[in-house]
């Protein structure tokens, strides 16, 4: 049992049968302020230093943590778990001279890579060791209370252009392919190497498995997201060539994966992501200035039609909807804006009457 979700048994139980299309009603992660809440969010700080270990210090992060998670509700399969927000494609960092800093809400990079130059993984000569000893700790604190997420250690093709800088990847790929893919080697074996490590670190406070932070996924074994950002700006053929080898080389070695498809330019992709056959369920981004989830209906079916769960972020009015025409099984909502906990509970009894089998 975990303290801030006593029906952990339960929720377990629904999470590991999404994976499989097995779960008896859509899956929902409904979390909220209780509403004798008395949280005010802290305000990250404004120095450089500071802010780095807002992040990174465990003992900070717990502190923040817990006093957020003693204000919270966490209905349906919502899950109190520590997302360790240590940038996305954070395992840049692992990289000699990446250039990165933390802002309020990422982590930004500078091109470090010159023409012709291999990336060289550090391993834990690099900031993965202040990561390694955050997590351990955040793990020890949290033992029977909280999870811990992995980072978002995701996208060898996003790694790339962290280090080597978007423009210049894009030029890459046209005037030196066969350094991309010496490149996308090199990234690939220190992304496995250090996922490894971490999810050795995080195992025990996860009952055993390993969870996703802002998805809210839940597994028995490893799992992670898999992205190509990057590849809204490239052809399918592009795709095809330097992408889709890191998605199979990652989907045959975790035991679950997740692909974020972070707006509609990737749409032009859907064939060769859905034709992996070990990937489990893709995670659809309304991207802002992008229509809403709700206008890609035959895309999510599509998905779906080709056995993939769908991990969905809706915005309240679009629930119902999505609810009726999707079907259940593998089904994930993420709604971050309940009212309240009789609203969640609302939400939650919606879905035990809409179980849609298309």
């Amino acid at each position: 049992m975990l303290q801030y979700k006593p029906n952990w048994e339960e929720t377990k139980n629904r999470l590991e049968a999404l994976w499989t299309g097995d779960n008896d009603r859509a899956c929902m992660a409904i979390a909220c302020m209780r509403e004798d809440s008395t949280y005010i969010r802290e305000k990250p700080p404004e120095d450089p230093a500071e802010l780095f270990r807002f992040f990174t210090d465990a003992e900070w992060v717990n502190r923040r943590q817990t006093a957020r998670f003693d204000n919270m509700y966490f209905g349906g399969e919502a899950l109190p778990v520590v997302w360790m927000n240590f940038g996305t494609a954070g395992h840049a960092k692992y990289f000699r001279g990446c250039n990165y800093w933390f802002a309020e809400n990422t982590v930004w990079y500078d091109r470090s890579l010159e023409d012709g130059e291999l990336p060289e993984y550090l391993g834990d000569d690099s900031v993965l060791s202040v990561e390694k000893k955050c997590m351990s700790e955040l793990s020890r604190l949290g033992q029977d209370r909280f999870l811990v997420s992995m980072p978002d250690n995701c996208g060898t093709l996003d790694a790339l252009a962290h280090l080597r800088g978007t423009n210049e990847l894009i030029f890459d790929l046209i005037d030196d392919p066969d350094w991309v893919h010496q490149a996308t080697a090199a990234i690939n074996a220190g992304y496995r190497k250090s996922s490894e490590e971490l999810f050795a670190i995080i195992q025990n406070n996860n009952l055993g498995g390993s969870t996703h932070g802002w998805m809210q996924t839940w597994t028995q074994g490893t799992h992670q997201q898999l992205q190509v950002d990057f590849s809204v700006m490239i052809s399918p053929d592009m795709y095809e060539e330097f992408a889709l080898p890191e998605l199979v080389e990652a989907t045959n070695w975790l035991d679950r994966s997740t692909y974020h498809l972070d707006g509609q330019e990737q749409i032009r992709h859907l064939d060769m992501i859905l034709s992996l056959e070990k990937l489990n369920m893709i995670q659809w981004t309304p991207v802002a200035g992008q229509p809403p989830t709700s206008s890609f209906i035959p895309e999510l079916q599509r998905i779906q039609q080709a056995g993939k769960g769908l991990v969905l972020f809706p915005q309240l009015e679009e629930v119902e909807l999505l609810l009726d025409k999707l079907d259940h099984r593998g089904l994930y909502l993420i709604i971050n804006k309940a009212k309240n906990e009789k609203h969640a509970e609302e939400l939650l009894r919606l879905a035990e009457t809409r179980r849609h089998v298309r």
